[in-house]
């Protein structure tokens, strides 16, 4: 005579059944909660990516352009530095000689992330992409003008043409890498 109720090999199946099930649910969503993770990361560096050439670009535009210079940095003198000056006052078509209606911006990279640097009596330094930067050059071409002096004779003088800015952003997932460049011709 059968009693009702399940067996103990019934129960065990069904058991083993729910922790598969349990296992697979617990595998699917993990996976999902990590690739969610590194989305956000992804977005998050390129958001910075776009603010930054968005940044650069808008501030070549509005900067003085006989003033836009590639030098080299001040202390770190292996490595080059944008500096361009913007002006205060909207108004300001010409820079002082002594740069006082304007702000200083200088642009480098250090190491492996980007500095922006404003000066206006103070300095504030910016760092973006830290630790994500694995290559920031500065590249240049000059062209050769005529300009004329007081006293109506003409010089020959090299001035920047363009200004191109390549770096490429190691995003530290899955092994995505990417290049990106700003150019900026001159006007004159």
């Amino acid at each position: 005579m059968r009693k009702k109720g399940f067996t103990l090999i019934e129960l065990l199946v069904v058991s083993a059944i729910l922790l598969i099930l349990l296992e697979a649910g617990y595998s699917f969503f993990i996976n999902n909660y990590r690739v969610l993770q590194e989305e956000k990361k992804k977005a998050y560096i390129e958001s910075q990516v776009k603010s930054f050439m968005d940044y650069v670009m808008q501030s070549l535009q509005m900067a003085y352009q006989e003033d836009i210079a590639v030098k080299k940095h001040d202390i770190h003198t292996d490595k080059d530095e944008l500096v361009i000056y913007l002006p205060k006052e909207n108004s300001e078509i010409n820079l002082a000689q002594d740069k006082s209606n304007a702000y200083k911006i200088e642009i480098y990279s250090l190491e492996d992330e980007i500095y922006i640097t404003k000066t206006n009596g103070v300095s504030l330094n910016k760092i973006i992409l830290d630790g994500n930067i694995e290559d920031f050059r500065i590249e240049t071409q000059t062209e050769k003008i005529n300009i004329q002096k007081p006293d109506g004779t003409f010089e020959e003088e090299d001035v920047l043409k363009y200004i191109e800015i390549k770096f490429t952003v190691d995003y530290k997932i899955r092994d995505i890498k990417r290049d990106y460049s700003i150019k900026y011709n001159i006007r004159r």
